[in-house]
């Protein structure tokens, strides 16, 4: 959980990545146009067939990882995955081959000069491609967020929507069989309503409004759950938090 002291210059810090990355990719593939239009016109192209000949190279590395960042929100498979790799790969292996053979010189120096570009163009999409997996990745209880506490907040009156625990099983593996129900109704044993994301919000409304978030173990002191439950919680009321301080 981000702590709220650093939620601003975790933004700042995003908000840098993203317009470094961005820089970067536009300098690189404006850099191997440049040599992939030499070569072409080195080899027979000219004029407008010259000007378009480095969209169809570098194309193909700017749509394989800009498929892999949609193939990471929308979770696609990893065999799902493996058509978007094998385009960015095969983009880089023709534009890298391009841009090393416009080159007159044959020594290692400008060979690798020439070679920086392709290079550093899809470097600079893989970067963003982690940095946007990591950021995805530390952030699980956002994207299954129920709606109720939120509208606890807002004043909606939508139904509350109950934590998923304990996960349903049969009867027979939770003790729950016409026996054991009338054994535990012999004992006078009450089942407490579970604990929702609404009595959550309800009970830390002015610390979520404050941008706050209750630590664990106070949630399970007061409300009276396990951790498992608690971290669940605390983990839904973090989001509301970081909503609430936005």
């Amino acid at each position: 959980m981000t702590s709220s002291n650093l939620r601003r210059p975790r933004a700042a810090a995003l908000a840098g990545i993203s317009m470094l990355v961005v820089s970067a990719a536009i300098v690189s593939f404006a850099e191997s146009y440049r040599a992939l239009m030499i070569w072409a016109t080195a080899h027979g192209l000219h004029g407008a067939w010259a000007a378009l000949f480095p969209v169809q190279v570098d194309s193909f590395i700017a749509v394989g990882e800009l498929a892999l960042i949609v193939a990471l929100a929308d979770r696609w498979t990893v065999r799902s995955r493996v058509g978007a790799w094998l385009v960015a790969g095969l983009g880089l292996a023709v534009s890298v081959a391009a841009n090393v053979g416009h080159v007159a010189g044959h020594d290692v120096a400008s060979r690798f000069t020439a070679a920086v570009p392709p290079l550093a163009a899809s470097a600079a999409l893989a970067v963003g491609l982690g940095v946007l997996k990591r950021v995805v990745g530390a952030r699980p209880a956002r994207a299954t967020e129920p709606a109720a506490a939120l509208d606890t907040l807002t004043g909606s009156t939508r139904p509350p929507l109950h934590l998923a625990w304990p996960p349903r099983t049969s009867a027979s593996a939770t003790g729950t069989g016409p026996r054991n129900r009338t054994r535990t109704a012999s004992r006078g044993r009450a089942r407490r309503a579970p604990v929702t994301y609404e009595d959550a919000a309800l009970r830390y409304a002015s610390e979520i409004a404050a941008g706050r978030t209750p630590s664990m173990r106070r949630v399970r002191a007061e409300m009276r759950v396990g951790q498992a439950r608690a971290q669940a919680i605390v983990a839904h009321l973090g989001a509301l938090a970081e909503a609430a301080a936005a």
